[in-house]
């Protein structure tokens, strides 16, 4: 099901890509806070590692159709990732609220005698608000999640000096975007 959600956003939004009345193309930088779980204890991980193109098509005057395909390094959660996003602009038209769905494909860089990365696609849903400074720069920040929240594995001893191989689960992630694009065709 959501495999054919992803195929139907994609072709909404190349069919709206052609008949967009603006194409914006441009680069964004996410710094990241993810919410991690392991051995029932959460901490916070932070990386300033992601890294994404943009494609912004403008279908209608007060909504936005994004394409972020890029790459974020975060020790066991390195990986590449395409997002599909949908902005609604809102009050003065400087800002937004934007949602939508981001695939993560997981790879595995820091494996080792005790822990490493699982090698899989993980799908999160996000909600966001952000802020148009001006034509080129916007600057937002969104709240992911995921019902698929285990991306890496452990090992360790308990109290009884047992060995223990537990899940490292990503709980939520904070991403706080800043995106220049710039305008390649207006209708």
């Amino acid at each position: 099901m959501i495999k054919k959600l992803v195929v139907i956003l994609a072709c909404i939004f190349i069919n709206n890509m052609i008949n967009a009345q603006s194409i914006k193309l441009g680069f964004r930088i996410e710094p990241t806070l993810m919410l991690i779980e392991k051995k029932n204890e959460t901490s916070a991980i932070f990386t300033p590692y992601g890294m994404y193109l943009t494609s912004l098509f403008d279908p209608i005057d007060f909504l936005e159709l994004e394409i972020r395909p890029g790459y974020i390094i975060g020790g066991d959660y390195t990986g590449s990732e395409l997002g599909l996003f949908t902005r609604f602009r809102i009050f003065s038209k400087k800002f937004y609220v934007s949602a939508g769905l981001n695939q993560h494909s997981n790879i595995d860089i820091t494996s080792h005698n005790t822990g490493g990365a699982y090698c899989k696609k993980i799908l999160f849903k996000g909600i966001g608000i952000g802020y148009q400074k001006d034509s080129k720069l916007s600057i937002d920040i969104m709240y992911y999640w995921t019902s698929n929240k285990d991306f890496a594995w452990g090992e360790g001893y308990d109290q009884y000096g047992k060995l223990v191989i537990y899940k490292k689960n990503m709980n939520g992630i904070i991403k706080v975007g800043f995106s220049l694009s710039w305008e390649v065709l207006k209708m």
